[in-house]
C-alpha cells in the first residue's frame, strides 16, 4: 500500500464537475466531499464546478489542485465532455486533457483516483465502453486507481436521484460510501481517518 507524507498543509482535493459539486442536493454540505470530511482528519476541498469539462479542469488544475497540496486527489470529469452540446469534445481530446492533468501530479506526494461518472451497467454501451477503455489506459500509464462504480445502489433508485445524471442528498450518501470503500485502505495506511 502506498504511503505519502501527511503534514499540516495536506488536503484531500475532490476535483470535478456537478457530481462532485453536489448538484441535486439541497446544499453543498450534502455533497459527497462534505460527507467524506466527516471521516478524515485533514481538510477535504470540494473543487467541483457545475458544467465543467476536462478542458475547464485542465485550465484550473494548478490553482484548484496543485496549490492545495493534495495527499489525495479524486478526479471526476467526462459527462459534460460527452453530453453538454456547447462543450462537447472528441474522446481523443478528453484523453489528452486527462493526461495533461495527470502529468502535473507528483505521485510521491499524492494518491490519485479517477471516478467514473456513470454506473457499471452502462459500460456495455459503446459510448461508455470507449470511456472505460480510456480509463484502463490511464490506469496502466499512471499511478492512479479507478473508482469504477461510485453509483452502485444509487443509479436507478428513485429515492436517490435528483435527475437522470445527478443524485439527491440520499444518493450522495450512497455515492460517498462507495468512494470511501475504494479509498479506505489508503486512508487507513496513511493515518488520515478520524479515530
Amino acid at each position: 500500500m502506498k504511503t505519502v507524507k501527511i503534514d499540516k498543509k495536506s488536503t484531500i482535493v475532490c476535483f470535478g464537475d456537478s457530481l462532485t459539486y453536489g448538484h441535486g442536493a439541497d446544499s453543498k454540505t450534502e455533497s459527497w466531499p462534505a460527507l467524506l470530511q466527516n471521516r478524515v482528519k485533514i481538510p477535504v476541498i470540494n473543487a467541483g464546478r457545475n458544467d465543467d469539462t476536462t478542458t475547464d479542469g485542465l485550465e484550473r488544475f494548478d490553482k484548484d489542485v496543485l496549490n492545495n497540496n493534495p495527499a489525495v486527489l479524486v478526479i471526476d470529469f467526462g459527462g459534460n465532455d460527452i453530453y453538454y452540446p456547447k462543450k462537447r469534445i472528441p474522446y481523443s481530446k478528453i484523453e489528452s486533457n486527462f493526461r495533461e492533468m495527470l502529468d502535473k501530479v507528483n505521485y510521491d506526494k499524492t494518491q490519485v483516483y479517477i471516478m467514473r461518472f456513470y454506473n457499471n451497467q452502462m459500460r456495455f454501451l459503446d459510448l461508455f465502453g470507449r470511456f472505460d477503455r480510456m480509463l484502463k489506459r490511464l490506469e496502466k500509464d499512471y499511478e492512479v486507481d479507478i473508482i469504477w462504480d461510485a453509483w452502485k445502489g444509487a443509479w436507478g433508485n428513485k429515492n436517490c436521484k435528483y435527475d437522470m445524471s445527478h443524485c439527491n442528498a440520499n444518493g450522495y450518501k450512497v455515492m460517498e460510501q462507495n468512494i470511501y470503500d475504494v479509498m479506505e485502505p489508503f486512508l487507513k495506511e496513511n493515518n488520515i481517518l478520524k479515530k
